[in-house]
């Protein structure tokens, strides 16, 4: 292929890609899925735009090309659900999302024509399912993960004994979202062009606020209201599906309603015996042993496989089980409290609060800090005089010893990391 011998359109490309804290693995599987996506021209064009969000004007100067060129290239390529555009102030803003969560899913979350679906269903199997380099940097790399595990809420409901905040419901996210839709689950998709998919619902993806205006002003994503997207989030428990959603607290674009047989994080939890693939809810179920049967329902339903049964102990059945907890593997969503009719299982507050970043700017950082990559961030911004400290700042950060460098990073791990940057405009 060219890129193994001349810099093609599409290798700059991923480069481009890799300057996101999660990036890419380069592969040739990769530039097959690259090339169904985009012709080896647009890739180039992708390749050459900033990380921020930027104007037509922005996208007209880095390709030399007339404003109104630009805005049409701009606008086929918001089609093609590879930019996703912004309206805030009339003049619309544009951003190249990272590969996941992203473009990658995006083109699977319509049953159109304009792709074939099928080819890239099986590139991405390939490419998540059985290669695993991609998915495992993705999942195992850093302490900030991409998505977080919602609380199942019929499980808290009418619980005095927990202080659940807002940001940790999936309900608040639709009662908060300026738009919201529904698309087509990119996984189960992919899962049944592979004849693998389980029988959860298909569209349930739930999109919103400036991901869910772009998707649906492109034919991506259906619109709906607030009373629809709850009758979905029922028929998501029902299913017993995990809500994983983005991680960050405020104005969070995706919820998706996963399994464990398709959801690759999840899978990637089982697959690699990786702490936590998904950020965790601050909650962890708790074994009410006198009640416990050892029925077993709990460990059929739990997702990642964090409940098993062993040995009661029972010294007059000895053939007895018990439900156990593998805590470091356990998401904290509650759906195994919620299968067990014994009230054998009950939902307690981590001993350790797990830090969720504020927005996605603070989770892109703390990200980026982890993964040795801020730099990108910081220099790709045109920065101006009043970032130059924020960026010596950083770049002694980047500067220090592996242990150090994490210690660190848990030091700006707060909402004041956040502030600051708003300050200072990054």
């Amino acid at each position: 292929m060219s890129h193994n011998t001349t810099k093609s359109g599409y290798q700059t490309f991923v480069e481009r890609l890799n300057k996101f804290p999660q990036g890419v693995v380069e592969s040739e599987t990769l530039y097959r899925i690259l090339q169904t996506l985009v012709t080896e021209k647009e890739a180039h064009m992708l390749s050459l735009l900033p990380i921020k969000p930027f104007n037509a004007e922005k996208a007209a100067q880095v390709w030399k090309c007339q404003v109104s060129e630009a805005r049409s290239i701009l606008n086929d390529f918001c089609d093609k659900t590879m930019l996703v555009d912004i309206e805030t102030t009339g003049e619309p803003q544009y951003v190249l999302p990272p590969p996941m969560a992203g473009f990658i899913e995006f083109s699977l979350m319509r049953l159109g024509n304009d792709r074939n679906q099928k080819r890239l269903a099986e590139l991405y199997y390939q490419y998540m399912n059985v290669e695993e380099d991609f998915i495992k940097k993705l999942c195992t790399v850093g302490d900030t993960k991409l998505g977080r595990a919602f609380v199942n809420e019929q499980v808290i409901a009418g619980d005095d004994t927990l202080q659940v905040l807002d940001y940790e419901r999936a309900s608040e996210v639709i009662n908060s979202a300026e738009h919201m839709a529904i698309s087509t689950c990119y996984c189960r998709h992919k899962m049944m062009h592979a004849a693998k998919a389980c029988d959860a619902p298909l569209d349930i993806c739930m999109t919103f606020n400036t991901s869910a205006y772009s998707l649906v002003r492109h034919g991506s994503a259906r619109a709906v209201d607030k009373s629809e997207m709850f009758s979905l989030l029922e028929k998501a428990y029902e299913y017993n599906l995990v809500q994983f959603g983005e991680n960050q607290q405020n104005r969070v674009n995706f919820i998706c309603n996963c399994c464990g047989c398709c959801c690759e994080a999840m899978q990637a939890q089982k697959r690699f015996a990786c702490l936590n693939s998904i950020s965790t809810t601050n909650y962890i179920p708790m074994v009410v042993e006198e009640k416990c049967t050892g029925c077993g329902k709990c460990v059929e339903v739990c997702p990642v496989e964090s409940l098993s049964l062993v040995s009661a102990g029972d010294p007059v059945n000895k053939k007895k089980k018990k439900a156990k907890l593998i805590e470091r593997h356990c998401l904290g969503c509650g759906i195994c409290v919620r299968s067990c009719s014994r009230e054998a299982l009950k939902l307690v507050e981590r001993k350790v609060k797990v830090i969720t970043p504020v927005d996605s700017v603070h989770k892109a950082v703390m990200m980026a800090i982890e993964r040795g990559t801020l730099q990108h961030l910081i220099f790709d911004n045109q920065a101006m005089w009043n970032h130059r400290a924020l960026a010596a700042i950083f770049g002694a950060i980047l500067n220090l010893p592996p242990v150090k460098r994490i210690l660190a990073s848990e030091q700006v791990k707060s909402r004041y990391m956040a502030a600051l940057l708003t300050r200072l405009n990054l």
